[in-house]
């Protein structure tokens, strides 16, 4: 582990990101967030949190967006979150996302969202679902 910048890793998880006409943003309070993570674990996680965004408003007709925001807790964690506006994610779906091997990808492998997990949970912080209606699916990283 090292300490990094947020707002470098993020950006680099979207250059690293194929996004086509879906529109990236990427807001970080304060904007010299620093945290102390294993750089390249987590710009994985980081990249398939945001390949799956982008994957799901490219199937949706609306607007195609993703954003990337991060601020600071009250209580010093720091919050990251990715979300899109590709729709909600069917329940029978969102029950089971953090599942090994679990996919509705035909070219899936099940693992991104499974592995992506436990390299926060080794980070000592949190991956979940924490909004998921028409409007916005966001996934929250809660890092100590």
């Amino acid at each position: 582990k090292e300490p990094l910048y947020l707002l470098d890793l993020l950006n680099e998880a979207c250059a690293l990101t194929a996004h086509g006409k879906v529109k990236l943003s990427i807001a970080v309070d304060p904007a010299d967030t620093m945290i102390y993570a294993d750089r390249g674990q987590l710009l994985q996680v980081v990249v398939n949190l945001v390949k799956n965004a982008v994957e799901a408003c490219t199937a949706c007709n609306g607007e195609q967006w993703v954003e990337l925001r991060s601020h600071i807790a009250p209580n010093e964690r720091i919050h990251i979150e990715v979300s899109n506006g590709g729709g909600a994610i069917p329940a029978d779906v969102a029950a089971n996302i953090f599942t090994p091997f679990f996919t509705t990808k035909r070219d899936g492998s099940g693992i991104g969202l499974a592995v992506s997990k436990q390299i926060i949970r080794l980070h000592g912080g949190t991956l979940t679902l924490s909004q998921n209606n028409d409007e916005r699916v966001t996934f929250l990283i809660i890092l100590d």
